[in-house]
């Protein structure tokens, strides 16, 4: 999903002194992947989210034209691209072409941040499907939006292997399992958080608190985190108070 003009989060003052050490997560968006409470709800209590509904299709120019309509002034939006994609393991076909190009449409018309390839766990780092992922990074378009890789199966070393210095694309992580955070240099850091054991899976307090120390040690110029899991909700919503954005 996208933002109305927000190229960038819009970094938020932190009192200095003892709280000092929060003033790196002013430039860090907590969203939940899809709306897990009405959306104008949603829209009132965070500032970026993840559009889930993309990953089973384009939706219809109304429903985009109210996300944007409603969401604030500032709001961070990023897409999940269709499933069909991640689903067939990321063989470039004429139809994941197409699939990848109308995502794409939408992303930029959308202004938002990031295409997600999401693939499930099962998809898995064999030397195939290696393969399959750099060839299908090598086929996006040039001047496409920036697109990121989310293999949960493959350890984040392999996910950089198959990216292989490729622009505009990063490779989604987990702070809690992935060791390697991205460059000091980079634009975006993108956060995914599928579950401390899969999606049915609750994080609590002492994860949560480390993903937050993460966050606000991240160097990135941008950090946008995302939950994912059943209680994505109640999990962001601490997020962002041990954040201080609540």
């Amino acid at each position: 999903m996208t933002s109305q003009e927000s190229p960038e989060p819009k970094p938020k003052k932190c009192a200095q002194g003892a709280q000092a050490d929060y003033t790196l997560a002013a430039m860090a968006v907590v969203a939940c992947s899809g709306f897990p409470v009405p959306v104008s709800r949603y829209f009132r209590e965070f500032d970026g989210v993840e559009i889930s509904e993309t990953e089973l299709g384009i939706p219809g120019s109304g429903t985009v034209r109210r996300w944007l309509r409603e969401a604030p002034e500032g709001f961070t939006f990023t897409l999940l691209a269709p499933k069909e994609i991640t689903t067939a393991s990321f063989v470039v076909s004429a139809a994941s072409e197409k699939l990848v190009k109308e995502v794409g449409a939408l992303c930029k018309s959308m202004n938002a941040h990031a295409v997600v390839f999401a693939a499930p766990p099962e998809f898995t780092a064999t030397r195939p499907n290696k393969s399959a992922v750099k060839k299908f990074v090598e086929s996006l378009p040039a001047r496409y939006p920036k697109a990121v890789l989310s293999l949960g199966g493959f350890k984040l070393a392999d996910t950089m292997s198959a990216i292989d210095g490729k622009k505009n694309v990063i490779a989604a992580y987990d702070p809690l399992q992935d060791d390697a955070p991205p460059s000091a240099k980079a634009e975006l850091a993108y956060i995914r958080l599928p579950g401390p054991a899969g999606f049915r899976s609750r994080y609590d307090e002492g994860s949560l608190e480390r993903v937050v120390e993460h966050v606000k040690a991240c160097k990135a110029k941008s950090t946008i985190c995302v939950f994912h899991n059943i209680d994505m909700h109640a999990n962001a919503t601490r997020a962002r108070e041990l954040l201080g954005q609540k």
